[in-house]
């Protein structure tokens, strides 16, 4: 059976996994082995087949029909190039020619490439890092109330970056933000509630708004949420429902979930008493950097079959790693 820093050795090789995406680049369909269709013109109705065939997964053709458009000053067109160049889909990835397409779209009044354009202002990929910039970018593309705009554009006033320091002024944005839907601007703003200026803090507030953001896949709204649920922080207690919502963020790969969850089930709290998944999901954990000496005690008093299932579970479970952790999370059950 190997030892436990034999399994931690072996998580630590898995590669971690990404969470989230940008909103504001088309979703992706996988190719089909059906041909692009036709450009073909149709009396009455205005198609862009290039950002269809961008859908579709055909991104060289995508690139054939943007390009000519592009070059004659059709911002949508410079737009589409803009996100092919940025993420290398059917061509070598290259920030600088993505950033200049951007900036030709941006003055042409295209607001999502000046939101793109805007972060990597923001980033200084493929241009010169400019935060002031940035935020005259983010401003455009926030008139135009498009959420991630806005919540960057909030960032700025919250660090005094970019522009004037201002809690209040961030705090309206992030309000607007996620009042639009924008599930990290919900994310923030609920951690604005729990540990922001006295004056300001609600935790029925906090719970609310960081229920949204759990409902929308956001997994450390997820972690905290649970937290809150399970303590009744600003929302009926339910150590039930939190330990539903440390599962998914556990499953989502998340360290400090698999520790919450392992607690549950150690202690019966929100789920019944199961040593193997408690010594299961707390190795996970530990594996990915969560140190919890009382769960490490749990594992002395299981009997070698249930440690060697634990020590199965936990190899399969910590494989889905992910880097966003909860920091300090307070009243932990």
């Amino acid at each position: 059976m190997p030892s436990a820093a034999e399994i931690s050795e072996r998580l630590s090789a898995v590669p971690r996994q990404e969470v989230g995406g940008d909103q504001d680049i088309p979703l992706l369909v996988p190719p089909t082995s059906v041909a692009p269709p036709l450009p073909l013109e149709i009396e009455g109705e205005v198609r862009d087949y290039a950002y269809g065939a961008f859908q579709r997964g055909w991104y060289l053709t995508a690139l054939s029909l943007a390009t000519p458009r592009a070059e004659a000053g059709d911002p949508a067109a410079q737009t589409l190039l803009g996100v092919l160049y940025e993420t290398g889909r059917g061509l070598p990835q290259d920030a600088e020619r993505a950033a200049s397409w951007y900036q030709l779209a941006s003055s042409s009044g295209n607001t999502r490439a000046a939101l793109r354009y805007g972060l990597m202002l923001l980033n200084g990929l493929g241009v010169p890092e400019d935060k002031v910039k940035a935020g005259d970018m983010f401003e455009v593309a926030a008139n135009a109330d498009i959420p991630e705009a806005i919540y960057n554009l909030a960032g700025l006033y919250r660090t005094g970056e970019g522009r004037p320091l201002d809690p209040d002024r961030a705090l309206e944005l992030l309000e607007k933000a996620a009042d639009l839907g924008d599930v990290d601007a919900r994310f923030q703003l609920a951690q604005f509630y729990l540990d922001g200026p006295a004056d300001i803090r609600s935790e029925a507030r906090a719970a609310f708004w960081m229920g949204r953001a759990a409902r929308q896949g956001h997994v450390g709204a997820q972690v905290r949420y649970a937290i809150l649920r399970f303590n009744g922080r600003g929302v009926a207690p339910d150590e039930t429902e939190a330990a539903d919502w440390f599962e998914r963020a556990a499953n989502a790969g998340n360290p400090v979930a698999m520790n919450r969850l392992a607690r549950t089930y150690a202690f019966g709290r929100g789920r019944d008493v199961d040593l193997e998944k408690a010594a299961g999901w707390h190795m996970a954990a530990r594996a990915l950097g969560i140190s919890d000496l009382e769960m490490d005690g749990l594992l002395g008093s299981v009997d070698a079959e249930t440690l060697a299932k634990a020590t199965a579970f936990a190899e399969r479970y910590a494989a889905a790693a992910d880097p966003t952790v909860v920091e300090n999370p307070d009243n932990t059950p």
